[in-house]
């Protein structure tokens, strides 16, 4: 992705994520622009560049590539889902709750949602604070010139997967009382749905593990509220 068009598309997802306003909807737009810069920086510093394949191009890769990170997401999602449905539901019933809450939203909504999440996370988690902890441990073991190890980069995922996933525990608490099952339910599943989508960012960059995120989003919003 062009770094013009990252700064475009989370200028939008920046004035998607408040209700419309004549002063709050410009600042979120321009506030989120500045943030993509900053990342853009922040993974150029990182040198996680050197760690990219990008694989073979050909005519069709601006439509394959996207195709198949949302594919995965799809996959990473679905398999959540059915962890919800079939084996945590049962035991905790609110595990179930923000689904159904989902479904009572108007599909245009659920779009916008999916869409505010895949950009404006993926921007936070992966391009800045994965790219940060893989620069800072860069340079910790002074590894500037071969760029981050194997291990680095796990690190990095791992923390970044961690952090991606504790920042979820609120928007379930609104749902009831958090216990202890459904914190761990939230953590695990969004810890590896981060793992993954780090692990994308990392090989095919920022825009693959986009779609990887909107994938993973749809199967929860689109498809989650269909289950019930």
């Amino acid at each position: 992705m062009k770094a013009w068009a990252l700064v475009a598309a989370s200028v939008i997802a920046g004035g998607l994520a408040v209700p419309l306003h004549v002063v709050a909807t410009p600042l979120s737009a321009a506030g989120a622009g500045a943030f993509a810069a900053l990342g853009l920086v922040v993974w150029r510093w990182s040198h996680l560049r050197s760690s990219m394949k990008m694989g073979t191009r050909h005519a069709g890769w601006p439509i394959v590539r996207p195709a198949m990170s949302m594919g995965l997401g799809l996959l990473v999602g679905l398999g959540a889902l059915a962890v919800i449905r079939l084996v945590i539901e049962p035991a905790i019933p609110a595990a179930g709750a923000r689904i159904a809450a989902a479904g009572a939203l108007p599909l245009w909504r659920r779009a916008a949602i999916i869409y505010v999440a895949a950009v404006g996370e993926e921007l936070v988690f992966r391009l800045l604070l994965l790219s940060l902890i893989a620069g800072i441990l860069v340079r910790l073991v002074r590894r500037t010139e071969q760029g981050p190890s194997r291990r680095i980069i796990w690190i990095a995922n791992g923390l970044s997967a961690l952090a991606f996933a504790a920042v979820h525990l609120p928007a379930w608490s609104a749902m009831g009382p958090l216990s202890p099952g459904l914190a761990l339910m939230v953590l695990a599943l969004n810890g590896v749905g981060g793992l993954v989508f780090g692990y994308v960012f990392v090989k095919h960059g920022i825009s693959a593990a986009m779609w990887a995120h909107a994938g993973a989003d749809c199967a929860v919003q689109l498809i989650g509220p269909l289950t019930g």
